[in-house]
């Protein structure tokens, strides 16, 4: 068995777990920390975005008037709502146990994270993709993962406890698409818990207690207890003052992206629903040559800076070339070496393609 340490913190908020998700890779890829367990309970509400999530998928007045904690993670992907008593938990490791980020969701949430569910006493729980353990169509836990150098983190929130619907009903704006693949009526019936489903209600000790036995059978660690080192304290402190940030946290909106057009553009949006839902902003000159362009949603890669590298690739581009704009995205993934999860790169094309023909159309 291979030493790894195992903290347990019952005073974060998932945006301050996205601090973790930044830091720790890079502190573990230094030798600076350990192979690291750890379990948290959110004590205050937050809401977190990824980092090419489109802001306009929340009510963000709503948010600023309940005075909510916000933050915008400079990586990964997704809407995370974090309610007092929430649960989160992930694991921070080298590339020789999980070599990329595919194989890491896959073990973590497909292997480990549900047999958590089954253990507290949810017997048809099951992994449908990168991001998903859901009990039916119901969701019991999101998940999201980060490399750096050698090292690797992936995480999920644990829906121990009945989920809030304030979240669904006062804060969120949810896509269509994905309440269609869902096949769900309203989106209040698409959380999903150990409280509502289990036969009892385990206890956050019991949650911890749980993961550690699972996380020692599959990957082999022995864990001794521990608490984050003054680095990441460091890391923690710096980290929430520049992701709660204003003007990091509305940096992707689409919304913002059409009032900064220049005039003569023509533009228009796509929504494309894969495993993953992918969002194409396009902008085109008279020339049908794109001259602008946002691609949001909550799919994943890594590095996370790749995504401004695709974007910059299709630029210049005409709009309407389809080969042209699937051979600058391959290239772009391939030349930097991106890593990605839950699409594949004729996925990541298609609201691309779709998008800039729907702008040549309101072209004068």
């Amino acid at each position: 068995m291979t030493k790894a340490r195992f903290v347990v913190d019952k005073k974060m908020t998932g945006v301050e777990i996205l601090v973790l998700f930044g830091s720790l890779p890079r502190l573990r890829d230094a030798d600076k920390i350990p192979n690291t367990l750890f379990v948290l309970t959110w004590d205050r509400p937050s809401v977190s975005l990824g980092k090419y999530e489109d802001l306009d998928g929340l009510k963000y007045e709503n948010l600023k008037r309940d005075k909510i904690l916000i933050g915008r993670r400079p990586s990964g992907a997704g809407i995370l709502w974090a309610p007092p008593g929430g649960m989160g938990a992930g694991i921070v490791v080298t590339k020789d146990v999980f070599p990329n980020i595919d194989t890491a969701e896959r073990i973590w949430a497909g292997e480990i994270v549900t047999e958590l569910y089954r253990r507290a006493g949810i017997s048809d729980v099951w992994y449908k993709h990168p991001g998903d353990v859901k009990i039916g169509e119901r969701k019991l836990s999101g998940t999201t993962c980060i490399e750096f150098g050698k090292g690797i983190i992936v995480g999920s929130f644990i829906n121990r406890i009945k989920p809030d619907t304030k979240f669904f009903e006062d804060y969120l704006i949810y896509p269509e698409e994905k309440l269609k693949d869902k096949m769900l009526k309203d989106i209040t019936e698409y959380a999903a818990s150990i409280e509502t489903h289990a036969p009892k209600l385990i206890s956050e000790d019991e949650v911890a207690k749980i993961l550690q036995d699972i996380v020692r059978e599959k990957l082999g660690l022995e864990f001794e207890p521990g608490t984050w080192t003054q680095d990441e304290k460091n890391f923690l402190q710096f980290g929430m003052s520049m992701l709660t940030d204003e003007k990091m946290v509305t940096s992707v909106s689409h919304s913002k992206w059409y009032s900064q057009l220049q005039d003569g553009l023509a533009a228009a949006t796509y929504r494309f629903k894969t495993m993953k839902l992918i969002s194409a902003n396009v902008a085109v000159d008279k020339d049908k040559r794109i001259r602008d362009i946002l691609i949001t949603g909550d799919f994943l890669i890594s590095p996370a800076e790749g995504w401004e590298k695709i974007m910059e690739s299709l630029k210049g581009l005409k709009a309407d070339d389809e080969g042209a704009i699937k051979k600058a995205i391959r290239e772009t993934f391939e030349k930097n070496k991106i890593d990605y999860s839950g699409f594949t790169l004729d996925d990541m094309a298609k609201p691309v393609i779709e998008a800039g023909k729907l702008a040549i159309q309101k072209l004068k």
